[in-house]
């Protein structure tokens, strides 16, 4: 725990718990949201390729996790490190702009 602590610049056991539970709440909706999404828009295994499906399942889900990252680390109160996470993670595909 403390390689992590150190490694995202926290100092608090707490901090971290709050910090690990959004990325299992944030990840886990992401997987459970990603499908009714496509089917809303009208995406479904059914009416489309199925190779086509899924890479539209992983740019949907990579953007729904992002835009769900925001929120539920504002709803924990860690808007901040994530922020900096999403910025890491976001940067190498040319959105350093947006932040």
């Amino acid at each position: 725990m403390n390689k992590l602590k150190n490694r995202w610049g926290i100092s608090s056991n707490n901090q971290l718990i709050l910090i690990l539970l959004v990325f299992a709440i944030n990840g886990s909706l992401s997987g459970i949201i990603t499908k009714p999404v496509l089917s809303f828009v009208g995406f479904s295994k059914e009416n489309v390729h199925y190779i086509v499906y899924w890479l539209l399942y992983i740019v949907a889900i990579s953007v729904i996790y992002f835009l769900l990252l925001i929120v539920i680390s504002k709803l924990f109160g860690q808007s901040s490190f994530f922020k900096k996470f999403a910025k890491q993670s976001l940067t190498p595909f040319g959105f350093k702009r947006f932040f």
